[in-house]
């Protein structure tokens, strides 16, 4: 038996699985509800009478709220690393709140409300979940995150079309509390199957401990390249998610059930691709995965434009979908490959963090060029931005063979 069946089967077995599992079925979750969120918001702004810069206003402010906190919690995350799991379930818990007010609104600003609850919950889940999986299984992280986000895809792929069925059936203030119940209560279910699962092991690191490394970390080129590549790629993502589903319902014409069938059909194709990426970039390294990855993710963006109502449409969907998402979770492990354990929350906030920081403007530009130009241009301008991402990779010098946790001293191997 070679040397890596041995490391995988160690790694991925007993309560190391069972946290992996556990953390991707809330992951699964967590992304069912993100998805859904953007199928009833073209309910939301027709209800509502909203212009498309206000539509995409929403996606803004959701964006400034998960800024807010992503830096933060990742603070809090590697300073009370025990109570990890406290974290986790407020963040699940959180999501089917902003589901219930979002029910309860009667204007603009209520919906506004419920995107700032459900952008800091989604924030705050990722840093505690993302370090504890990374400091437990670090022989394969690339592939356990990657599975980690193969349970997002899932939840990305089944969210749009359960809340297209749902709003095609009641109301969508309604279909908001239909959601928020079973989250919530997952939420509770989760504290108890985990409360007695170790997370990473070690004390917290201290307020100085923890600003030290935060700015090695920000002076390592190879992160802040990684951040900035990565926010772009965001600002692309978040604008294909707040504007294909009203293109499908106002341009194409579709209702809410075919317009939550196509989100889906994007959504669907990530769940197997997302292990096999982060596979081959644990076999062959991050950047030969990521630079022609985004390429090919930018090209089928503005193909999008010209793809028509039929089979066109599916197919370059399932195309984008291939990428949209898998490719965050192997920049998460090349970000984590030069960083060191202790920092493993701090980190992936930072990461998450200044994404949000760079797509808070993107919705709003996007909506400015929909009521401009039309929807179509918005899919080029995302392409736009993708291609530039993978442009910025090809000056980096990723090696994912070589981490800081192969070095001795935490400044020393942050800083270079």
């Amino acid at each position: 038996m070679s040397n890596e069946t041995v490391v995988t089967k160690r790694v991925f077995s007993g309560q190391n699985l069972f946290l992996l599992m556990s953390l991707a079925l809330g992951h699964t979750l967590m992304h069912c509800f993100q998805q859904g969120w953007y199928i009833v918001l073209p309910s939301v702004k027709e209800t509502f009478g909203l212009s498309d810069v206000q539509y995409g206003g929403i996606e803004s402010i959701r964006s400034a709220s998960s800024t807010a906190v992503q830096i933060p919690s990742g603070a809090v995350s590697d300073m009370l690393r025990k109570q990890w799991l406290i974290i986790v379930v407020s963040a699940l818990f959180g999501v089917g709140l902003a589901y219930m007010v979002l029910g309860l609104a009667q204007n603009y600003g209520t919906v506004l409300f419920a995107a700032i609850l459900i952008g800091f919950s989604i924030a705050l889940y990722h840093p505690p979940a993302l370090s504890v999986l990374s400091a437990r299984l670090p022989e394969r992280r690339g592939l356990t995150l990657s599975i980690h986000g193969m349970g997002g895809n899932l939840g990305n792929a089944v969210g749009p079309a359960m809340m297209g069925l749902i709003i095609g059936a009641v109301a969508w203030q309604r279909a908001s509390w239909i959601m928020a119940i079973p989250m919530m209560s997952f939420a509770i279910f989760l504290w108890r199957l985990l409360s007695n699962v170790p997370g990473r092991e070690g004390e917290g690191v201290t307020g100085k401990q923890y600003f030290s490394t935060f700015l090695g970390l920000l002076k390592n080129r190879i992160i802040l390249g990684l951040i900035i590549s990565g926010g772009i790629r965001t600002m692309s993502t978040v604008s294909v998610f707040a504007f294909f589903s009203l293109y499908c319902r106002e341009d194409l014409g579709f209702g809410p059930v075919k317009a939550g069938f196509y989100f889906t059909t994007m959504m669907a194709s990530g769940i197997a691709s997302q292990p096999l990426l982060g596979y081959l970039s644990d076999r062959f390294g991050r950047k030969i995965v990521l630079i022609p990855s985004l390429v090919l993710m930018g090209l089928f963006e503005i193909i999008l434009v010209w793809s028509g109502s039929g089979i066109g449409l599916v197919l370059v969907a399932l195309c984008i979908g291939l990428f949209i998402y898998a490719l965050g979770a192997v920049m998460q492990a090349a970000v984590m490959d030069v960083a060191p354990e202790e920092a493993g929350a701090t980190i992936i906030s930072i990461l998450f963090g200044c994404s949000a920081l760079f797509t808070i403007p993107s919705p709003t530009i996007a909506g400015w060029l929909s009521d401009t130009y039309g929807t179509p241009s918005v899919f080029l301008y995302s392409g736009g931005l993708v291609l530039l991402s993978a442009l910025l990779l090809i000056f980096l010098p990723i090696d994912q063979k070589k981490t800081a946790r192969d070095t001795k001293g935490t400044n020393t191997a942050i800083v270079k």
